[in-house]
């Protein structure tokens, strides 16, 4: 469940240092959460048995918090993190046999957060932060805000391309099918309730 690279990790923790990402991860192993161990003399953290028993907790606090998170700040919008947890969550049996690369441009970022690569295939997903140098088959242009909305299912694709919030380009097969290959967060189905004002 999850990366077991430290450099794998550290990307899904983008505003934690790696000093201080070190220093959590042996808390973890001390609290018999997090095992490490060395696989072709590279380190890996894997979860141990207690560990894994933490993630129905762990998505019971994501639905509990998708359920009531009515509004994100500015702030809070987070690029990198989100092209990760698209990355993660993306099922590679939706996704075509030949290999599509979608180049994604996001506005009103900082310069090293607005280029993004997602390379799609049923051996995998990959997302990068440089040109991963294969052929771009779709160009998706939008802002942080939009992929994040369409990630949770707070819009759907055919609104956001209605408004201009977000344009896509490209192979027109793979335009169409793009929706269905990213899908949405595993927490975008649940319902969202407003708090009454009335008892």
């Amino acid at each position: 469940w999850g990366n077991e690279r430290f450099t794998d990790i550290a990307r899904g923790v983008p505003r934690m240092s790696p000093s201080l990402l070190s220093t959590r991860l042996t808390e973890l192993r001390r609290a018999g959460l997090v095992q490490r161990y060395v696989e072709d003399g590279d380190p890996r953290y894997r979860l141990t048995p207690a560990g894994a028993d933490l993630r129905p907790v762990l998505e019971h606090i994501g639905m509990w918090s998708q359920r009531w998170m009515h509004q994100l700040r500015a702030d809070e919008f987070d690029p990198a993190l989100l092209m990760l947890d698209i990355s993660r969550e993306v099922d590679p049996a939706r996704l075509p046999a030949r290999r599509v690369t979608v180049e994604i441009n996001l506005t009103d970022v900082p310069d090293r957060y607005r280029h993004w690569w997602l390379v799609l295939s049923r051996e995998g997903v990959d997302v990068c932060d440089t040109d991963p140098g294969f052929p771009t088959t779709v160009w998706l242009d939008t802002d942080p805000q939009t992929l994040t909305r369409l990630w949770l299912g707070d819009t759907d694709w055919t609104s956001a391309l209605r408004s201009d919030a977000l344009r896509l380009r490209g192979d027109r097969a793979a335009c169409r099918a793009l929706p269905d290959w990213l899908g949405t967060s595993r927490f975008a189905a649940v319902e969202r309730v407003s708090p009454s004002l009335s008892r």
